[in-house]
């Protein structure tokens, strides 16, 4: 289930100024929202037959980065040149999603930045998107960047690209392993995979954690593509992210037309 959160600027409050690579603080923002009331967010996973620890490893959720209308980028820094920026916000649970959605996030003002900067917003409305009908073969756009990783010989991981020979292989592997995580078994249908991009990729380097001593770069790839899989699994990675890294704000997607 897809929500679009409509957020007002407030730059009287913090001024207009991000940084670029926002994506974890976003993330890291939308998650304690939905968690500070413990009940309401453990009675939502429970009716749709999720437990809280489900929540760890994978996410039952995906988030978007912002759509901001008119921007100027300096540096590591994103001016945000727009009075009013869009978010998604996918869930898996469907269940009572609509209400406690809602509640959680209408009329909420957040921060988000790192250290050096952040920016206010007041989130005015909550929208539940049309139900999607999936089919075999859909086409995506990312609304983050999606992170792939794989295991070297010395046992360290890299990240690779779609123009990596074993790309398509190991996405696959994340869809199939998501899906054992939420289910606890392996999924019982035959899935005839294929990954074709339909326009050139964009390469992202993105700091996680900017400024303190965790920080770290995590290397994702903003595209458009085709993808041929099983349509249980098309609803699952449409609500729950694409790849690796999605609690940190990574691999959100969208259906494009």
């Amino acid at each position: 289930m897809r929500f679009k959160l409509v957020l007002s600027v407030q730059s009287e409050i913090a001024g207009n100024v991000l940084p670029v690579s926002y994506q974890y603080e976003l993330s890291s923002c939308v998650h304690r929202i939905l968690t500070e009331n413990r009940e309401a967010y453990e009675q939502w996973l429970g009716i749709n037959g999720f437990l809280p620890e489900m929540n760890t490893r994978y996410k039952l959720l995906s988030v978007s980065n912002f759509y901001i209308p008119k921007i100027k980028v300096e540096e590591d820094r994103l001016y945000v040149l727009a009075k009013r920026v869009q978010l998604w916000i996918s869930t898996l649970p469907e269940r009572g999603s609509e209400e406690f959605i809602k509640s959680s996030f209408e009329g909420r003002e957040i921060l988000v930045g790192d250290r050096r900067s952040q920016v206010a917003f007041k989130i005015d409305e909550v929208v539940k998107s049309e139900p999607v009908e999936y089919t075999e073969t859909m086409t995506y756009l990312s609304l983050s960047p999606i992170v792939v990783s794989c295991m070297r010989t010395n046992h360290s991981f890299e990240y690779i690209g779609p123009d990596a020979p074993d790309y398509e292989e190991v996405l696959l592997q994340t869809i199939l392993e998501k899906y054992r995580y939420f289910y606890g078994k392996e999924f019982p249908y035959e899935n005839n995979f294929k990954f074709e991009l339909i326009a050139p990729p964009k390469r992202k380097g993105i700091f996680i954690k900017r400024f303190t001593h965790e920080e770290s770069k995590v290397i994702g790839y903003m595209c458009k593509f085709r993808l041929t899989l099983h349509p249980i699994l098309q609803q699952l990675i449409h609500n729950t992210g694409l790849g690796d890294k999605i609690s940190l704000g990574f691999g959100c997607i969208e259906i494009y037309a």
